[in-house]
């Protein structure tokens, strides 16, 4: 619903206000981040009317001036609030907040972006005690009494093959049926991802349409997201999503010891992320030390948001156990994989 009173605003170009936006698609959130971006970014001075506002070290006060500051020679100002230090959102600063958002000018606009691994809505609602005064939660309810808390989570497959077959379209670029679900079976569902791969295809277009054998021909086969989703969902102790989305990949028994390898590597990064998150190392600092992509580190912080070191480590031990024991006794590999996942979701 959110989302679409963001898209309706937009369309009528009605974007004074608060804004919010969290979840895990961090392609969708930041399209529409652009979009409300351009608004004031096509001013003659941009740079009077973006406003980036540091909130680790500038104060509410300063924003409540930033805010009431009139638009220089454009109709509209942006101030975008970054660096919002979740862990320390006291009952006092929401109520700094709350002054500033409960009386925005009509030519204001305030952003807020959290990305996947700082707060979405899955992370509020698996908490299912009433939140506390104070914390982040209570900051999202306040901005939803003033503002649109939008949460971009994760698309669903259907609407990916729309979006999918609409780049395509767009392009110009012919394809046969089936090539739009084969893309996701193939190369995963992260948009951005989806939007390497369509690039490649796009490129290799000659005329004819795209077939499937193009897409294992030109795109990267990503199946190690799909074991990523397993670890994620074991993490939430969601045994049912975990055992179907093992039983579609129709592992044959000399293909286990591949998905426990793939598993094994997952947790290792997983307990490697939450670690360094604990220990106060910043996002880009994880980046930079661990060699992963930024947006694979937002990825894992989420999937590890409700996880303690310990049950990581549980779940570790356990796929480790698993493959010695599909190594070393006869029997059926994959039940001793599912016992393990059971296993993993017991804990604590």
């Amino acid at each position: 619903m959110s989302l679409d009173i963001l898209k309706k605003r937009i369309k009528e170009n009605k974007i004074s206000g608060v804004f919010l936006f969290m979840g895990k698609e961090e392609y969708t959130k930041d399209h529409y981040v652009s979009v409300i971006r351009k608004k004031v970014d096509s001013s003659p001075l941009p740079e009077f009317n973006h406003i980036i506002f540091d909130a680790s070290v500038q104060s509410v006060s300063e924003l409540e001036d930033a805010a009431f500051s009139l638009p220089y020679m454009w109709e509209s100002k942006l101030i975008e609030i970054t660096n919002l230090d979740t862990s320390k959102m006291t009952e006092s600063l929401i109520e700094d907040y709350e002054r500033v958002f409960s009386d925005v000018p009509d030519y204001l606009t305030i952003l807020i972006v959290f990305r996947s691994f700082e707060f979405s809505d899955e992370n509020n609602k698996s908490n299912k005690k009433k939140p506390q005064k104070g914390g982040i939660s209570s900051f999202v309810e306040m901005v939803k009494k003033y503002g649109l808390a939008v949460n971009f989570d994760t698309e669903a497959s259907n609407k990916l093959v729309t979006w999918i077959i609409r780049h395509f379209n767009a392009a110009k670029v012919a394809f046969e049926q089936n090539v739009p679900k084969e893309i996701l079976n193939y190369c995963g569902s992260d948009m951005y991802v989806l939007q390497g791969e369509l690039l490649k295809l796009s490129a290799a277009y000659t005329g004819k349409p795209i077939t499937v054998a193009d897409v294992h021909k030109y795109c990267s086969q990503n199946i190690s997201y799909k074991y990523f989703d397993i670890a994620a969902a074991l993490n939430r102790r969601d045994i049912v999503s975990a055992k179907r989305i093992l039983d579609g990949l129709k592992l044959k028994r000399e293909e286990v010891p591949m998905a426990i390898g793939f598993l094994a590597k997952n947790y290792s990064e997983m307990l490697l992320v939450k670690t360094g998150i604990e220990s106060g190392m910043s996002y880009d600092a994880l980046s930079k030390e661990l060699k992963i992509p930024s947006w694979r580190i937002g990825k894992i912080a989420s999937a590890v948001y409700n996880t303690d070191i310990k049950a990581i480590s549980f779940a570790s031990s356990a796929i480790a156990n698993a493959d010695v024991k599909i190594k070393t006794l006869r029997g059926n590999a994959k039940k001793v994989l599912e016992l393990a996942f059971y296993r993993i979701c017991a804990y604590g």
